[in-house]
């Protein structure tokens, strides 16, 4: 950069108001969320991939034996009891899903 520049942009940032720098600096917040949303979901996704496998595989087993098929039931009842009302788009009710993918994921361990 050379002098002349340099003198511009320091000038720039002293013209530059408060709220004008806050509106870059929202712009820069909401790229921030987006792209944690997008991981964060990614990787709930990628274990919900990782259990249906697990499951699918469960599946296929001809003769299971009665602790497994009790962890499925189990696993069964930790899915349909989950109460979350998505349209409201909260923090706990994420967390209710993660957390229920935990439990399904400590469930697999113990099978």
């Amino acid at each position: 950069m050379t002098e002349k520049q340099i003198l511009n942009k320091q000038k720039e940032s002293v013209d530059a108001s408060p709220a004008k720098s806050l509106l870059s600096d929202l712009a820069e917040l909401r790229a921030l969320l987006r792209a944690t949303g997008r991981a964060y979901l990614q990787r709930l996704e990628g274990d919900i991939d990782e259990l249906a496998v697990w499951a699918r595989m469960r599946a296929s087993e001809k003769k299971m034996p009665k602790p497994g098929i009790r962890n499925l039931g189990d696993m069964v009842t930790l899915v349909r009891k989950l109460d979350v009302k998505p349209i409201k788009g909260r923090r706990k009710d994420l967390k209710k899903i993660d957390a229920t993918i935990g439990d399904l994921r400590e469930l697999v361990a113990k099978s």
